[in-house]
């Protein structure tokens, strides 16, 4: 009696069995995620064989893939980019104004062109490009600035083909580039050079013949004989005027003399003849004046038209030679300036013959490639366990 009114004990072996039974319902009613350390350290102890031997294959196949990799040659050329600014106004009539730009990435596009590698392959006398080896166009070294920018022709070749190639290559890459630049960016001065010339030289022609015409008209110049001519033609009067009024004047007595003569009932005929001869010789004096006043107008018109003509020609050499002593400079500082924006793209540094064979690297890849395959491997072996099947376990 005493044993059923005792409570009864929770057994200590269906207790424990009791979890167990129901983790499967809650892992029907909630999955939980939760992650021990102890239950990722037992993933990757479990999985450390697989880790080591991905990592050691990954060591392994770098090291045979460094040691079966040719060795090769590297030389770089260095080229110096200054950028040209070209304004000039050389006169009112003449106007210049040209400005180029060479960036990095024109002068890259340009090392690096088909036609450019192409002419670089046949000046070196290769069969294809592939002889070449590995070229690549870089920045520096040193700052650029939009004055100014260097740019390295980096070339690698395989050590079969020798560190003198390499130099070879670069210093010839280099040459052809410049070459290339030096053409680019004389292009627009070469066209307006030969638009100028052409300008210059009808200047010069206009100038030439106006000069030459003023010349063929100083050595007909009458100007001065015809000055000269109206001043002995003007004395020549004032002297004709001057015995006019005295012949008038003795006119005028002699008819004084016969009027009394006449009163008096003397004869006159000696003083009539003379006083017609008189008469006669003024009327001969007032003819001549009237023919030297023609003769005065005659000379005028034709000194007035040559000082016309001579200031006309005058008038064309002054602005011929105005002209073209302006454009003639001009010609001269665009050649100058086309021979500085030529020199603006030079080889600074050479490419000098590298002394020994690029270094492999050998360690840093094989340390590289074990952690990453560890790395990889180790990935691998923690979403093989979290995507396991529990029952599986």
């Amino acid at each position: 009696m005493a044993d059923e009114l005792r409570p009864a004990l929770p057994d200590p072996t269906s207790s424990a069995e009791t979890p167990s039974r129901s983790s499967p319902r809650r892992a029907a009613d909630g999955y939980d995620d939760t992650v021990s350390l102890r239950e990722l350290y037992l993933v990757f102890r479990s999985g450390l064989r697989l880790i080591l031997a991905v990592a050691l294959l990954c060591g392994l196949a770098a090291f045979g893939f460094s040691s079966l990799r040719g060795r090769t040659y590297t030389s770089t050329a260095v080229v110096q980019v200054v950028q040209p600014r070209v304004s000039a106004q050389p006169g009112s009539s003449l106007d210049v104004s040209l400005s180029t730009v060479l960036n990095a990435g024109t002068y890259g596009a340009i090392a690096l062109s088909p036609s450019n590698l192409t002419a670089l392959a046949e000046s070196l006398e290769l069969e294809s490009l592939d002889e070449l080896g590995h070229v690549e166009v870089t920045s520096g070294p040193g700052p650029s600035s939009d004055e100014a920018i260097t740019v390295s022709h980096v070339v690698k070749v395989p050590a079969t083909r020798g560190a003198e190639w390499a130099a070879t290559v670069a210093n010839a890459w280099a040459s052809a580039t410049v070459a290339a630049a030096r053409e680019l960016l004389v292009a627009p001065f070469a066209e307006a050079g030969g638009r100028l010339a052409a300008d210059v030289a009808a200047r010069e022609a206009a100038y030439q013949a106006a000069s030459e015409d003023w010349a063929g008209f100083l050595a007909v110049d009458e100007r001065d004989q015809l000055r000269r001519r109206l001043e002995s033609l003007v004395d020549l009067d004032a002297s004709r005027l001057a015995r006019l009024g005295e012949m008038e004047a003795e006119a005028q007595a002699l008819r004084a003399r016969i009027a009394s003569l006449r009163e008096a009932g003397e004869p006159v005929a000696a003083l009539t003849a003379e006083l017609a001869a008189v008469e006669a010789g003024a009327q001969h004096l007032r003819e001549e004046l009237a023919a030297s006043s023609r003769l005065a107008a005659e000379l005028r018109s034709r000194l007035g038209e040559l000082e016309r003509q001579a200031a006309e020609l005058q008038r064309r050499v002054s602005t011929t030679s105005l002209a073209y002593f302006r454009a003639a400079p001009a010609a001269a500082e665009l050649q100058l300036r086309r021979e500085l924006a030529a020199g603006a793209v030079s080889v600074a540094i050479p490419a000098s013959v590298p002394l020994e064979p690029d270094p492999r690297n050998m360690g840093v890849t094989v340390v590289a490639a074990f952690f990453v395959g560890g790395l990889a491997a180790t990935l691998f072996v923690f979403l093989r366990a979290a995507v396991r099947d529990p029952g599986a376990a």
